[in-house]
């Protein structure tokens, strides 16, 4: 009988309900949430679902229906946390996706159909943070057991013995002169020219770095979520850290973002009741808080929409700091955790080729059309 309830899940095609006549919500299965998305060349968009931890599966939009893939022509349930688009179009997922014996899996999505390809080492801890395409034709993959490469079809493995600041990579980025930067739990190192590199000692540069962000002059930017030591950039000579002395609304960095007209923007979420976001326009820094300009103490996802509004959502729940927070260039709104629009801890955002605007929520998964308005002064 659970056999039979657990086929029918993986095969059955959720619907899709109309919360307002600008939003719908995609029903998912329970305990499960987006955690990523990508659009291949036909409009689908492949999203990966995971609870957060170890569970999860493969679903893709497509013509008004959300279907599960995972369990169906050998496609496996997993964490589908993370994926990169290819130059070619076609997708790559991972997380935490194991085979049958226990080896790391990567699900790669094209106009062929779907594969997966399986990561040859047997790790001590599977769970796959990162994906960077390298050169064109290199896939970078941080886990949580060191750095694995494969180039052309040949493998590598790298870890602190062969002198990673540590095994757990949280974040690899590629910048334009080729030098490929691995942030660590424990430090960043780089590799160029094939050779593994550590910053100068006395670089003024944070101890780790769970995200990167190249802006529009080439600059490297880097921070911590779970650390408070600053936001650092390396022009292509030296390192620099900015801290609350700056400016900086709190001292720890969730994502970076650029908007259109040149200001980076860091989200921050190191505590319950203390963060926001932290705008530089290449001069100054200028912090905001909560409950003043940011709806919650904390920002976790950023996003520009077809409009030009930057929404800035974030997960953590909190009784009295609640909703999404939108700023159109001058003013301060919030939106969101009612009946037009309930998504209110924001997981992630995502921008699809129509413009529409994917809100993924622990309250669920809602679209918004371009036509959204619902916004409230702060």
């Amino acid at each position: 009988m659970h056999l039979s309830f657990f086929l029918w899940l993986i095969f059955f095609s959720f619907s899709v309900c109309v919360v307002n006549s600008q939003v719908l919500k995609v029903e998912l299965p329970n305990n499960l949430f987006a955690f990523s998305f990508q659009e291949d060349k036909e409009g689908k968009i492949w999203i990966g679902l995971s609870d957060g931890n170890t569970s999860g599966c493969l679903g893709v939009y497509h013509e008004d229906i959300f279907s599960l893939k995972s369990n169906n022509d050998g496609i496996p349930t997993g964490s589908y946390h993370t994926s990169i688009k290819l130059p070619d179009g076609s997708l790559i997922f991972s997380g935490n996706i194991l085979n049958e014996k226990g080896r790391s899996l990567i699900i790669w999505i094209s106009s062929m159909g779907i594969d997966t390809i399986q990561i040859p080492f047997l790790l001590k801890n599977p769970h796959i943070n990162c994906i960077e395409l390298v050169n064109r034709s290199e896939m970078w993959i941080g886990t949580s057991s060191g750095l694995i490469t494969n180039n052309r079809g040949e493998w590598n493995w790298f870890t602190s013995q062969q002198g990673l600041p540590s095994n757990f990579i949280s974040c690899i980025y590629q910048d334009f002169r080729g030098v490929v930067w691995v942030g660590t739990d424990n430090g960043i190192a780089f590799f160029m020219d094939g050779n593994l590199f550590l910053p100068e000692k006395g670089s003024k540069i944070i101890s780790s770095a769970t995200t990167f962000f190249g802006d529009n002059r080439g600059y490297i930017w880097c921070g911590a979520r779970y650390a408070s030591e600053g936001v650092s950039v390396y022009n292509g000579q030296v390192w620099e850290t900015f801290s609350g002395r700056h400016g900086l609304v709190d001292n720890s960095a969730t994502i970076f973002h650029q908007d259109s007209q040149g200001n980076l923007w860091v989200g921050s979420c190191y505590h319950r009741s203390r963060g926001g976001v932290s705008v530089f326009d290449g001069r100054n820094w200028v912090g905001y808080n909560s409950p003043e300009y940011i709806a919650k103490p904390c920002v976790d996802a950023i996003v520009t929409d077809s409009k030009g509004n930057i929404w800035l959502g974030g997960s953590l729940t909190a009784r009295k700091s609640k909703g999404i927070t939108v700023f159109d260039g001058n003013e301060w709104f919030i939106t969101g955790g009612d009946n037009n629009l309930p998504a209110e801890r924001v997981i992630a955002f995502f921008i699809d080729s129509r413009g529409n605007l994917w809100v993924s929520s622990f309250e669920g998964l809602f679209i918004v059309s371009p036509d959204f308005s619902d916004f409230k002064k702060l």
